[in-house]
C-alpha cells in the first residue's frame, strides 16, 4: 500500500533527523514516484519504490535541499531547474512577480508598445520567466553576476519556450547596460540577509545555497542602496521599481526610494504579515538627475 511506502520514507528521514520529515516524505513520494494528487488520494501504489527509497536515503545522507536533489523547484505552477548556483524560489517571491504584473497592467494603459522589464540578480530566471509568461506585452532582460546562474536561467527560458521574450546578460547590477538603455519596470530580489543573521539560517540554506545571493552588508541594505542610487538613470519617467525584502527592511527601502526620485506606491505584506515587497514609481524627469 502507498501508506506503507510513505511510512518507510518517513522512517528513513526521521532516523537521520531530517527537518520536516513528514512534508518531505510526501514530496518524495509524489515527485520521485511520479504520482499525481489524485493518485495520492486514491492510494495508488508507486511503481518505482526502490528509486523512491534510494532518493530518501540520499536526502537523509546529504541533508541537501530536496529541490537540489530533484534538480528543480516548483514556482507559480512551473518547474524551474535549480542547482547550487541558484537560490531556490520561495513562495514569497510570487508576491514580487504579481506586483510586477500589476505594474505592467498599469503601464500598458498608457503605453501601447512593448513594456521593457529589467530583472536584477535573476538567478534561476524564475522572476523574469514568469513575468514574460504572464505578460505578453513584456520583454525582459535578466542580469546576474554569476555565469553559472545565467546558464540555468537560459535553460529555464528555453524549457518554457520564452527564449524570444527573455534574454540574459552577465552584469554586476547595471554595469553591462548599454548607453541609453532604459526600462519601464525594474524588479529585484537581491541579497538581503544581514551577516549577523548567518547562524540563524536553516542548515539547508546555510550549507547549500549560494552565499553571494543571500548575504549583504550594511544591515542587509547594501544592494538596495546600490540599485536605488543608480536606478533613476535606467527607469523611464512614470515607470516602476519593485523589490522583495526581508523583515524590518521595507521602511528603510521606502526612505531610500523617496530620496532618489521615486514615489512609493505599494508596500505588500506576505501571509505572515511581514512587509515583503516594496514598489515605487519614477517621478523625476531625466533632466532632474
Amino acid at each position: 500500500m502507498l501508506n506503507e511506502t510513505l511510512n518507510e520514507i518517513k522512517k528513513i528521514l526521521n532516523d537521520a533527523n531530517v527537518d520536516e520529515a513528514n512534508v518531505k516524505a510526501r514530496i518524495i513520494l509524489r515527485e520521485v514516484g511520479n504520482l499525481s494528487t489524485e493518485d495520492m488520494l486514491l492510494q495508488k501504489e508507486v511503481q518505482n519504490k526502490q528509486q523512491v527509497l534510494d532518493f530518501a536515503h540520499k536526502l537523509a545522507e546529504t541533508k541537501a535541499p530536496i529541490q537540489y536533489l530533484l534538480g528543480y523547484a516548483n514556482f507559480m505552477g512551473e518547474k524551474f531547474i535549480v542547482n547550487s548556483s541558484t537560490l531556490i524560489p520561495r513562495d514569497e517571491t510570487e508576491i514580487l512577480v504579481n506586483c510586477a504584473l500589476d505594474k505592467i497592467n498599469k503601464l500598458k494603459e498608457k503605453k501601447q508598445d512593448t513594456i521593457n522589464v529589467l530583472d536584477i540578480g535573476t538567478g534561476s530566471g524564475c522572476i523574469a520567466c514568469m513575468i514574460a509568461k504572464n505578460a505578453p506585452e513584456a520583454e525582459v532582460l535578466g542580469v546576474d553576476i554569476s555565469s553559472d546562474a545565467l546558464q540555468v536561467a537560459l535553460e529555464n527560458a528555453q524549457k518554457l519556450d520564452l527564449i524570444k521574450k527573455v534574454v540574459f546578460r552577465k552584469s554586476d547590477l547595471f554595469s553591462s547596460l548599454r548607453e541609453g538603455e532604459k526600462f519601464d519596470l525594474v524588479v529585484s530580489n537581491p541579497p538581503y540577509i544581514k551577516e549577523e543573521d548567518y547562524k540563524k539560517l536553516d542548515i539547508e540554506v546555510l550549507n547549500f545555497e549560494p552565499k553571494s545571493a543571500l548575504f549583504a552588508n550594511d544591515d542587509g541594505l547594501e544592494f538596495y542602496k546600490k540599485i536605488i542610487k543608480n536606478a533613476a538613470k535606467y527607469v523611464n519617467y512614470g515607470g516602476y521599481i519593485a523589490f522583495e525584502c526581508a523583515k524590518s527592511q521595507a521602511r528603510d527601502i521606502c526612505i531610500l526610494l523617496e530620496r532618489n526620485g521615486f514615489q512609493v506606491s505599494d508596500v505588500i505584506k506576505d501571509l505572515a504579515g511581514i512587509d515583503r515587497v516594496v514598489a515605487a514609481r519614477m517621478v523625476l524627469v531625466e533632466q532632474e538627475f
